[in-house]
């Protein structure tokens, strides 16, 4: 019996570093945007330097309804200033996922340092199950509730 020879690598194959790098990227990217938008606190609007923009969601501009994702940008911004309270009553998926791609930063920056592509690396499980909390109990459920109008938002 001979053994079957392994495929060559094809030659567009990305370097180790690029996922781990990617991960820092975005990391840093969302915590700059994030903190760059200052809230405005009565007003659907955040200001960036001089310049006002945003308004009301067209979702619920179209629907009449809520929007999933309301508070989600407010939560990031308030988030990227520690402020985690403010931040989870604003919206919890927001914070949560504000900091999930935080903590990949990290991941990625350990990475890139040790130079390890698999340095800390959770098993496959651990990371369903995160996702799949996040989904429904952080981000569903206080969409429905405000469905059923209960609105926990400041």
């Amino acid at each position: 019996m001979t053994a079957t020879p392994s495929p060559e690598p094809t030659k567009y194959a990305a370097p180790w570093w690029v996922w781990p790098g990617t991960m820092l990227a975005l990391a840093v990217a969302t915590l700059a945007a994030s903190w760059l938008m200052v809230p405005m606190a009565d007003e659907f609007c955040y200001v960036l330097g001089e310049t006002r923009f945003g308004g009301e969601c067209g979702f619920t501009t179209v629907t009449g309804l809520p929007c999933p994702q309301c508070g989600m940008t407010r939560s990031f911004a308030w988030a990227a200033r520690g402020s985690l309270v403010r931040s989870w009553l604003y919206n919890p998926g927001g914070m949560t996922l504000f900091l999930w791609i935080q903590v990949g930063g990290v991941v990625g920056l350990v990475r890139l340092v040790k130079g390890e592509p698999e340095a800390l690396t959770p098993p496959w499980q651990l990371l369903f199950g995160w996702c799949m909390s996040w989904v429904v109990l952080l981000y569903i459920v206080p969409w429905v509730l405000r469905l059923c109008g209960i609105n926990p938002l400041p």
